[in-house]
């Protein structure tokens, strides 16, 4: 009997998604940025209920826009977690900015309130934090304690909530609405998927108007007008993208319970003293991905494999890569980063994973024991 791979994240791109698609392409659509593009803001400002939304053609430009916009330069400083995705950081390099990293919290994975405390207490000039929502996670304090942190110091908290999507604040909030603009991802791997694509949220219209400038060449008008009121560059999207995310936004509440019917699953089923797998609050976070930690990590990745699944080491720290290599923080030691950077695994984690799927994959990690592998 032939056992299928089963992969660590695949899209799910059903028939309705095709005959979208198909459907606009008959229907001459101008397939460029136009009012499919319209229709996809206003969807998703529904949908987390946030005062506008602005589609750009990644999560990265997203987060570099919300800096440019707020005025983030050569001389500024951002604080940045050092567990993250390395776009967070780069967008801050790519304006200038000198970055601060920061360690995070155990298990939420979000950014330490305390250390985010001695950073601000002991310099004074900082003027923004990345706040990420790992894996859609609120952290063990109240955001508002962040929001009051920033509001005291006159810092802006933007926060990068590009696995966050159908995920919210204990206190009913989406995340990314807690701070001036957050920022959502469409790519490959998140829960709604335009191939790429990422979305500006914010309650903030200045701040709005200054992206939606910066996305079209600097011009103010969205009509083509080659009139330039400032510098910007083209960051527009596609109809073509949009039409698959309308249509995988009506049936997001679905995607959302299958993926927290699957984890809350594989939690209880998964029961092996060499491995934990971290815990979400399934009441509030659309877990994005599956997520295991032990000390064992690469042996388990073959265990994994030798069984047909396939898996994907977690972000490594950000400081000790070697794009980093001249950072004065290069060498300096963020525990909790780095525990889950050498520890921290993702199993697969997709909407298309059957009851059956998950089973296999509790019974593997179940089976899985270091000593004899």
């Amino acid at each position: 009997m032939n056992i299928d791979v089963l992969l660590q994240y695949e899209p799910e791109i059903n028939k309705k998604d095709i005959k979208a698609i198909n459907d606009y392409l008959h229907s001459g659509g101008f397939i460029t940025e136009f009012r499919k593009t319209d229709l996809f803001e206003k969807r998703i400002s529904e949908f987390i209920k946030c005062d506008e939304t602005i589609i750009l053609p990644n999560g990265t430009l997203t987060l570099f826009s919300i800096l440019k916009a707020l005025g983030i330069k050569k001389n500024s400083k951002v604080i940045v977690p050092n567990y993250t995705m390395a776009a967070t950081a780069f967008s801050v390099v790519e304006t200038g900015a000198e970055i601060i990293f920061c360690d995070i919290e155990w298990p939420s994975l979000c950014l330490s309130i305390d250390a985010l405390e001695e950073i601000t207490d002991t310099n004074k000039n900082i003027d923004a934090i990345m706040f990420m929502n790992a894996n859609g996670r609120y952290p063990s304090y109240k955001i508002d304690q962040l929001v009051k942190l920033c509001t005291l110091k006159n810092i802006y908290l933007i926060e990068d909530s590009a696995q966050a999507l159908g995920s919210y604040y204990p206190d009913g909030r989406h995340m990314g609405t807690a701070g001036i603009a957050g920022s959502i991802s469409f790519s490959m791997p998140k829960i709604i998927t335009t191939g790429q694509g990422g979305a500006v949220i914010s309650n903030n219209q200045h701040l709005i108007e200054e992206i939606r400038r910066y996305k079209n060449f600097g011009r103010k008008n969205s009509g083509g007008l080659d009139i330039h009121e400032t510098i910007g560059l083209n960051m527009k999207f596609t109809d073509l993208q949009a039409i698959l995310g309308i249509s995988q936004l009506e049936r997001i509440k679905q995607t959302i319970q299958t993926k927290k019917n699957n984890f809350k699953k594989l939690k209880q089923l998964t029961k092996n003293k060499y491995l934990q797998v971290l815990e979400n609050d399934i009441d509030f976070t659309t877990p994005w991905f599956y997520e295991v930690v032990t000390k064992y990590r690469s042996k388990l990745i073959d265990w994994l494999e030798k069984h047909l699944i396939k898996s994907r080491i977690m972000y490594p720290e950000l400081n000790k890569q070697k794009a980093f290599k001249n950072h004065a923080q290069y060498k300096n030691s963020f525990p909790i980063s780095q525990r889950i950077s050498s520890e921290g695994l993702w199993l697969p984690s997709h909407p298309k994973l059957t009851k059956k799927d998950i089973e296999r994959i509790a019974k593997v990690l179940n089976e899985f024991d270091p000593r004899i592998i």
